[in-house]
């Protein structure tokens, strides 16, 4: 197809007239249509941007229709539901600034610029990135492109400080504030090791007396997939049974229970800021996220070893078990130390 006049104008390259009355760029595959008045600013707007790639026209291969498709396959349907969420949440957050332009025409150059838009929050920045690494891996698995252009670009730096573990005196305090079914959440969270998420899929049809590790409960981890049983300490049994008193159950099965909705799973958000008032009110700093981790550092401090601390929190890994048990390890090698040094003595 060859460029031709229209309506007296001379039409640049790239441009075509189709069915005797519209004209658009056409390039390779993308097809994109134009004002019908060569003559305007709004016609040269327009093409100077169909030029540098900024605008294409409808194609199977943009990155909106790239995460259409990688939605509805299978690798995402494994997801965790968190990580789904978060990924849809990355992905949107893309598409408001790419969702038109072609797959292949995204560079590396691209990605570091996309990294950089959000590196005043470095954690972000990074989960950002790694959706696109996911996103640009199934691009590549469907052949739109011939390597992956995100694959080596590298995270933003952080500065990961040590998490520190809730000290009685604030748990003792939230308790004091808190209502009955923040407190159980709390409970839940510093004697399981469990995620918020996994706290409140917990039901008491999955309580059981096990033979060999007690009275506790079935964990099915969302975010690794991983099975745990979780037996319950002395302390948990009993606030347990004393909060659980205070809490209108309504018949659900749920250990913490949505009132409004009793058959339903309380959404970790509809809690979040009620604790979080609790929280500020008594002045702690430290999240929910962190009763995962006082609840391994105590294990620490008690001197079991990391497979033990897994088998109850169910981390993936004894990396990740020594990186949040490090000062509670620290402090008992160095009591154990002093001990060997006095009985020398």
């Amino acid at each position: 197809m060859k460029a031709r006049k229209f309506k007296g104008h001379v039409l640049p390259p790239h441009v075509y007239v189709k069915k005797k009355n519209y004209l658009y760029f056409i390039k390779g595959d993308n097809l994109c249509p134009l004002p019908n008045d060569p003559s305007t600013t709004e016609f040269y707007e327009l093409y100077l941007a169909c030029l540098k790639n900024e605008i294409t026209g409808p194609s199977k291969q943009t990155m909106g229709e790239l995460s259409l498709a990688y939605f509805a396959s299978e690798k995402y349907k494994k997801l965790a539901s968190n990580t789904a969420s978060d990924y849809r949440s990355k992905t949107k957050w893309l598409l408001e600034r790419c969702e038109n332009i072609q797959v292949k025409k995204i560079t590396r150059k691209d990605i570091i610029a996309l990294r950089e838009a959000r590196k005043e929050q470095p954690a972000t920045a990074n989960k950002t990135l790694a959706v696109m690494k996911v996103l640009l891996e199934y691009a590549l698995d469907l052949g739109w492109i011939d390597f992956n252009p995100a694959k080596d670009v590298a995270k933003v730096e952080t500065t990961t400080e040590m998490r520190v573990p809730w000290t009685d005196e604030e748990i003792a305090a939230f308790h004091e504030h808190a209502d009955p079914r923040c407190s159980l959440i709390l409970e839940l969270c510093l004697n399981t090791g469990q995620r918020l998420d996994d706290v409140l899929s917990m039901r008491w049809s999955q309580v059981t007396n096990d033979p060999i590790a007690g009275y506790g409960i079935a964990v099915d981890q969302q975010k690794t997939g991983a099975h745990v049983f979780i037996p319950f300490t002395d302390r948990l049994q009993e606030m347990i049974q004393r909060l659980n008193n205070q809490i209108d159950q309504r018949g659900s099965d749920y250990i913490v229970v949505n009132t409004a909705r009793p058959n339903e799973k309380l959404h970790k958000t509809s809690v979040q800021l009620p604790m979080r008032k609790v929280r500020d009110k008594i002045g702690v700093k430290k999240t929910l996220h962190d009763l995962r981790h006082t609840c391994a550092h105590r294990l620490a401090e008690e001197g079991l070893s990391d497979e033990l601390i897994m088998a109850i929190t169910g981390h993936g890994s004894a990396e990740m078990v020594r990186h949040y048990c490090k000062a509670a390890a620290q402090r008992r090698r160095a009591g154990d130390a002093i001990k060997a040094m006095n009985k020398a003595a």
